[in-house]
């Protein structure tokens, strides 16, 4: 006699969706496919807001766990991966389109982004207060590390006051952004 547990826990057949997948599409009135489609790849809603929006845990909808051999949903259902703008375009003939840590300047594949100010402290998503950081450099900076703190510190002002400088803006608005800008930078990190 086989046992009642066994089939709880068994693997959902591929082209199959699962009971909590049917009674999300029954909430919205629509397939899983359509709205990923219409609101993650066309409108660029964020991961979280997709899972808020079908009522589940984000690492349900989006984060495969290999060890344990579950599956996500956009795994299971096969929907499409939304690719950043500049992704898609050809690379210039000759230039390098790596990516590398805004701290320690090494490349690699997975970056995080890192706030300067932390939400907790009143720090904002604004381009200022985010870093694209290697794991390390991240977990460094969150602690406190002096010298991480300190490159951190020169890349954000150095990447922020580069940028007003080159906008077509007329100097007194450019002066008024780089005073707002830097001074978020060096006066609100305490460490």
């Amino acid at each position: 006699m086989k046992s009642p547990l066994k089939n709880q826990f068994a693997r959902t057949p591929e082209g199959q969706k699962t009971p909590k997948m049917l009674e999300v599409e029954q909430r919205l009135g629509r397939t899983l496919e359509e709205d990923f489609r219409e609101y993650h790849i066309e409108k660029g809603w964020g991961q979280q807001r997709i899972a808020s929006r079908w009522g589940v845990r984000k690492n349900l909808v989006f984060c495969s766990n290999p060890r344990t051999r579950n599956r996500c949903w956009v795994e299971m259902l096969n929907l499409p991966v939304r690719r950043a703008k500049d992704q898609s375009d050809p690379p210039a003939p000759g230039a390098d389109h790596r990516i590398k840590c805004e701290v320690c300047e090494e490349y690699g594949e997975h970056f995080d982004g890192a706030h300067w100010i932390s939400a907790a402290a009143g720090g904002g998503t604004q381009r200022f207060n985010i870093l694209r950081l290697c794991p390390n450099c991240h977990r460094k900076l969150d602690r406190g590390d002096p010298t991480t703190t300190e490159r951190a510190k020169e890349a954000l002002l150095f990447r922020e006051t580069t940028r007003i400088l080159e906008t077509g803006r007329d100097s007194k608005a450019k002066q008024k952004e780089l005073v707002k800008v830097c001074e978020a930078i060096v006066t609100r990190k305490v460490t």
